[in-house]
């Protein structure tokens, strides 16, 4: 009988992308999944017993900042971001623009354990500007070639732009225009920061076209996508009708427990959680990714749904669902292992208001690539 790397044995094993929640073994070889089913019998180098807990494809934190370089808040991608809080893939949110991008490449990208994917700031140097009239601080010259290049080096997802006074002074709409256009031309995504005006949320929004993803979505802030109301704007119903995708993007200052049930309750989409951790707010109110999935928990989506919006669907958003976001067999075997615990739990959101939620998530193990990266101390 063969000998594999790794059996999984009795988790609940929950795969939305093949609609999958079954208890389950996962056998794994030379880093891929061979397969989800009853391995009872298959003899294994190493033996994870799951029993109580859930298996799901390896989480994605879709809006992180896991560059420390150049005077950035950035995170470690693998302590503070990744593996070790059971994500296997981080997409930076535009913490590089092209002045520093080879350094966060050749540092970060290439050295980390945890997959690291990023979003190209439309800024050449976005941690001292755009600022009113800087703009020495955009070349779309340089930014969109090497978009364009690092695109097809597996690296760049996409351009992202930071849309909100606080990032880019009084020059309102035009970093936006910028950004779809560099990333229309090379041929890549569109990530857009929605914060305090200007620009103002509707002309951001009527700029924006099918698979565009809007981040930070569920904010407090004034100008929001909801109204005075608290309902959606007609700009925001059309951008969901041209199928402009939202992300959450908690990060400091940019999510709302009462805006997310204004949002749930008018129907709008969701199409990724993702936290927008940073040193800022790593201890809270981010803290992690279990963290912010549990507070979705809280809001009432169930579990399913919320492994969804952290491995398929955002997979989807960068367009790699073929290679990530699902347990499918012949895939890196990307697995993260956790437990709902119950109890009494307090979850802050970025207005500083604290709730009390009744399930957190336990990361119990991290797998990337078949390889156990994190365990539980006494395993």
């Amino acid at each position: 009988m063969s000998l594999y790397d790794l059996v999984i044995r009795n988790a609940r094993v929950i795969d939305p992308a093949q609609q999958m929640d079954k208890i389950a073994d996962i056998l794994v070889h030379e880093g891929k999944i061979v397969g989800i089913g009853d391995y009872a019998a298959v003899e294994s180098t190493e033996i994870i017993d799951a029993t109580g807990c859930v298996a799901s494809p390896g989480w994605i934190d879709l809006h992180t900042h896991v560059f420390a370089g150049a005077g950035l808040a950035g995170v470690d991608p693998d302590d503070d971001a990744g593996i070790a809080t059971g994500v296997t893939t981080v997409v930076d949110a535009g913490t590089s623009g092209a002045i520093t991008w080879r350094t966060f490449r050749e540092e970060v990208i290439k050295v980390a354990t945890t997959r690291v994917l990023a979003f190209l700031n439309v800024s050449l140097m976005p941690a001292v500007g755009p600022r009113h009239g800087d703009w020495d601080n955009f070349s779309q010259g340089i930014t969109i070639p090497l978009a364009e290049k690092e695109a097809a080096a597996g690296y760049c997802v996409g351009i992202k732009v930071l849309a909100s006074q606080t990032h880019c002074g009084n020059l309102g709409i035009t970093p936006v225009k910028l950004a779809r256009q560099a990333a229309r031309l090379s041929g890549t995504g569109l990530m857009v920061h929605i914060g305090n005006a200007p620009p103002v949320v509707d002309e951001v929004l009527n700029l924006l076209g099918e698979g565009d993803i809007v981040t930070h979505c569920w904010h407090g802030k004034f100008g929001g996508l909801l109204g005075r109301d608290q309902k959606p704007l007609p700009e925001t119903r059309a951008a969901v009708d041209r199928g402009v995708k939202f992300d959450i993007g908690h990060g400091s200052a940019s999510f709302s427990f009462e805006t997310a049930r204004h949002a749930l309750d008018a129907g709008l989409p969701l199409h990724a959680i993702s936290t927008d951790i940073h040193a800022k707010n790593l201890k809270s109110p981010v803290c992690n990714m279990a963290t912010t999935m549990a507070k979705f928990l809280h809001l009432g989506l169930d579990l399913g749904e919320v492994i969804r919006l952290s491995t398929l669907s955002p997979a989807q958003l960068i367009h790699r669902e073929h290679a990530l976001g699902s347990l499918a067999a012949n895939r890196d075997a990307d697995i993260t292992i956790f437990r709902v615990i119950e109890g009494e739990f307090d979850f802050i959101d970025s207005e500083r208001r604290k709730e009390i939620g009744r399930r957190h998530l336990d990361v119990r193990y991290t797998i990337r690539a078949g390889r156990i990266v994190k365990q539980p101390s006494h395993a």
